[in-house]
């Protein structure tokens, strides 16, 4: 019976180790896992996985990325890419092509029948965002915003600097 108050002081201690730095970064991973989840189910409905969606959004931020780039930034194995271009180019969605500056890299080119599907991955993005940043004023997104931003270059600088 003494080892439950003694467990409880232990979990106490325990308790601050962990800061409010640390609950954020917990907390913006658990929105953005979640807030992944959500939308691979919506987007499932069409057909495309999360992988696919994901090397769509990169290449709409950034049409001249390469497949090797795509996996780089999304911290994913080149076969995982690799699969996941062979099915949108099957779709119809993507074109694979050799690099003009680099024949060993992939080119990788959205088709016009993907702009087919556009409307219905952004009405789906917009209605998760409306729930999410439902009671969120407009300043409070762009602060937010603002301060992640902030945050992202200083990763950016420590990444540099441990290459």
């Amino acid at each position: 019976m003494d080892e439950k108050p003694d467990t409880m002081s232990r979990s106490q201690r325990r308790q601050k180790f962990i800061t409010d730095d640390d609950r954020i970064l917990y907390l913006m991973d658990e929105i953005s896992r979640g807030a992944r989840r959500v939308y691979d189910a919506r987007v499932a409905r069409i057909g495309l996985n999360q992988t696919q969606w994901r090397i769509i959004g990169q290449l709409l931020r950034d049409p001249a990325l390469t497949q090797a780039e795509i996996a780089k930034k999304l911290e994913l194995e080149s076969a995982t890419i690799g699969q996941a271009v062979a099915g949108l180019c099957a779709r119809g969605l993507m074109k694979r092509l050799r690099a003009e500056t680099d024949r060993r890299a992939w080119q990788l080119i959205l088709t016009e029948q993907l702009d087919d599907l556009l409307p219905e991955l952004r009405g789906s993005a917009d209605r998760l965002h409306g729930l999410l940043w439902r009671d969120i004023a407009a300043d409070e997104k762009q602060t937010l915003q603002q301060t992640l931003e902030r945050v992202s270059e200083n990763l950016d600088q420590l990444r540099a600097e441990a290459e």
